[in-house]
């Protein structure tokens, strides 16, 4: 098992405003290849970063 946190950062394009998000990735592997991949996200800050929920 494979636990990976990463960061996305973005500009939107309308407004240019910058902004993060961040993520955690849990991967599996079996006979040397990747079995399974579970993404958890931060979906209020992805919200936010696009304008749909306000900060």
């Amino acid at each position: 098992m494979i636990v990976v946190e990463y960061e996305l950062v973005g500009t939107h394009t309308t407004t240019g405003a910058t902004a993060s998000a961040p993520f955690i990735g849990v991967l599996r592997t079996r006979d040397g290849r990747l079995a399974h991949w579970r993404e958890y996200q931060h979906t209020l800050a992805i919200a936010q970063a696009v304008g749909q929920v306000g900060p």
